[in-house]
């Protein structure tokens, strides 16, 4: 009897043992599925939230507080330029500048924010309200020489000049490029976590494509293993814990897609779209101010014109020796910042930009007082109309941006609610299935 008995047992063993080996395989490579699946999820996610909800956000409130501090010294040089006889467009000016003021405010409160986790940015924010602080007393000393002189429109008494002077440098020469470094420090970290997204998202969807594969392959050998030794057709539960593993290796592959083309869609064609042309509006109003104060101070009129050429090449690139030269060779084929743009973007964005230009060189030839008059209609006209081309450009690709962005947070939710619920449910389905036939062996 002894030796009858011991094979019998040593095969039960052997069932037992390798039912219990398939299904733990199984297990094991749901397990790694699973993992894969939300390593992925969660370097997608972190890269969505730096870009859509972190430095990204910080990015585009900076390049916004680069243009408003443009503007509002911009409105400074204005208001001085007008003289007496425009006083109600003077106050005009004095309202724009506090609303360019209390933007700033809000811009610089929610930089720094944003900034919290950064002291180097923090300080770059804090060196900037101090900045502001001391522009604006000079600004003011500069208004109420302006004030006192009760000049007619045009260039201001010398005095008041050279207190406007000591504010625009400072402007120019200090608070601007803070603002325009804050830009890049803020660029930098969407640049890299885009990148380091890029990279381990790859390896994270080959990790999706392998061990879903295995675990597919686990679980068809333990339903083969269970149909020949057990004699049974096929087993339920195994079944549907193998449709729910291929379910969750096609649906995480595709949100994974998706989130990372909602990623790839938020930095190429929101993020750095967005970014470009908020810096041509920036830039372009920095133009519009060098025009003012191009007649506003006799002292700089060269350096103002020189300034105004070298950010008309940023903006649109053409080779050109001098101002007129760049003028008249103006063409569609351009480089520079809005040389990315395409089809009707681009027509549209040259042709108002080419007028802004023609109406420059017009002002430009004209007496001291007819450029006044012209400044203050056709010319800022013309750069209005340029403007608000660029804004609606703007806006458009903000809404791509935020589309794509609540695109990648709704794959993401909706991977991190489904996913783990339909593999756990798989992973019991499978214990379930091979239960009944352990007890066999017990």
């Amino acid at each position: 009897m002894t030796v009858t008995a011991m094979p019998s047992a040593r095969r039960k063993e052997s069932v037992s043992g390798r039912l219990r080996t398939l299904a733990g395989l199984s297990l094991g490579t749901l397990v790694l599925l699973l993992a894969a699946i939300l390593a992925g999820a969660g370097s997608t996610g972190s890269g969505l939230r730096t870009i859509g909800h972190d430095a990204g956000p910080q990015v585009l409130a900076t390049t916004g507080l680069y243009r408003q501090m443009s503007e509002m010294d911009a409105l400074v040089a204005e208001a001085l330029l007008l003289g007496r006889e425009y006083g109600p467009q003077q106050q005009a000016d004095l309202t724009s500048y506090d609303q360019r003021r209390l933007e700033i405010s809000e811009s610089l409160l929610k930089a720094y924010r944003l900034a919290l986790d950064d002291p180097t940015e923090q300080r770059t924010v804090e060196s900037l309200i101090e900045g502001l602080g001391r522009y604006e007393r000079l600004a003011t000393q500069a208004r109420l020489l302006d004030v006192q002189s009760e000049h007619t429109a045009g260039q201001p008494p010398d005095h008041v000049v050279e207190a406007y002077q000591r504010a625009t440098d400072l402007m120019h020469r200090e608070l601007l490029p803070q603002a325009y470094n804050l830009t890049l420090e803020t660029g930098t970290i969407v640049r890299r976590a885009h990148a380091a997204e890029r990279s381990t998202t790859s390896l994270a969807r080959a990790a999706v494509v392998v061990t879903g594969l295995l675990a597919l392959v686990c679980l068809l050998i333990l339903q083969a293993y269970l149909t020949r030794r057990f004699r049974r057709v096929f087993a339920p539960a195994l079944m549907v814990a193998t449709m729910l593993t291929a379910a969750g290796l096609v649906t995480g592959t595709a949100l994974l897609n998706q989130q990372g083309e909602a990623l790839e869609q938020a930095k190429g064609h929101g993020f750095d779209s967005v970014l470009t042309l908020t810096r041509a509006r920036a830039i372009s109003k920095t133009m519009h101010g060098d025009q003012s104060r191009y007649l506003l101070d006799r002292f700089r009129k060269d350096t103002y014109e020189h300034t105004f050429l070298d950010k008309s090449r940023t903006i649109v690139a053409v080779e050109s020796t001098s101002l007129p030269d760049y003028q008249g060779k103006l063409n569609a084929n351009f480089q520079g910042l809005l040389g990315g743009l395409t089809g009707e973007d681009r027509s549209r964005v040259f042709a108002a930009y080419q007028r802004f230009q023609q109406a420059d060189a017009r002002m430009r030839t004209m007496p001291a007082e007819a450029a006044i008059k012209f400044w203050d209609g056709e010319l800022t006209q013309a750069y209005e109309r340029y403007d608000k081309v660029l804004e609606e450009l703007v806006r458009r690709y903000e809404s791509d941006f935020e589309r794509a962005i609540d695109n990648g947070d709704g794959a993401l939710e909706t991977l991190w609610r489904w996913i783990p619920a339909g593999l756990t449910a798989g992973a019991l389905l499978i214990l379930v299935g091979i239960w009944p036939r352990l007890r066999e062996y017990r």
